[in-house]
């Protein structure tokens, strides 16, 4: 963690222009676990308070830093990022979140999201890849929507879904190859004013069949709702 937050500090050296924003974020995931006793988010609330920074190239937004190499309709960014999916019931060991660092590359409408451990709880890596765009419908008001794939290496995906040998007390034990899963988004936008924004995005997931087989999982698929409001100052 300490390598972490000295990376931050580093990026936030080379900002000059700097711009901070205030808000609240609201997340609602659909139910997908079997007695799952914790929230299964990365930091495990479902409403954060969002203090956020903007500047020429630093974005840091919650739990996600962004560092823009290349801006625009091509771009490339450096990323650090919390990530995972929370698990625990009362026979088997907690399931933590953990910290991706990778990059972000878009070409038009095609994106690229590489993300690897940092901190060594998982051990693995993931891949993000999907098609979305962001469409103007009114002067304030704007539509994204985007289709992709989630790609999870074997450790993520047995760390997460799978049951070693010693956790067998309820479960049979349960490990696994590589997954890859479906992902559909959309999201509207409303820009209230140069200061003040709206966004609220929808998304669905649907499993490999390589989760859905671990006896941890109760359903092939779910949804997540967000809510973010931001203000910069």
């Amino acid at each position: 963690m300490k390598y972490v937050l000295s990376f931050t500090i580093c990026l936030l050296s080379f900002s000059a222009k700097a711009e901070f924003v205030g808000g609240l974020a609201y997340i609602q995931l659909g139910e997908y676990r079997v007695d799952n006793e914790i929230n299964p988010l990365p930091l495990g609330l479902s409403l954060v308070p969002m203090i956020a920074y903007r500047g020429e190239r630093l974005r840091v937004f919650g739990p996600n830093i962004n560092y823009i190499l290349i801006e625009g309709p091509v771009s490339f960014s450096l990323i650090l990022s919390a990530t995972g999916d929370r698990y625990k019931t009362s026979t088997l060991d907690q399931r933590d979140a953990s910290i991706n660092g990778g990059f972000n590359l878009r070409l038009f409408v095609l994106n690229i999201r590489y993300g690897s451990d940092l901190v060594n709880v998982y051990k693995g890596n993931t891949v993000d890849v999907n098609l979305g765009w962001r469409f103007k419908i009114l002067k304030s008001l704007f539509f994204t929507p985007s289709l992709g794939k989630e790609l999870l290496n074997d450790s993520y995906v047995n760390y997460y879904y799978g049951i070693s040998d010693g956790e067998t007390e309820r479960f049979d034990s349960y490990s696994a190859n590589s997954a890859v899963n479906d992902v559909y988004r959309i999201g509207v936008t409303f820009i209230e004013s140069k200061k003040s924004s709206f966004t609220l995005n929808y998304s669905y997931k649907v499993f490999d069949d390589v989760i859905y087989d671990s006896p941890t999982i109760d359903k092939d698929s779910y949804g997540a709702t967000s809510f973010f409001w931001s203000r910069s100052f």
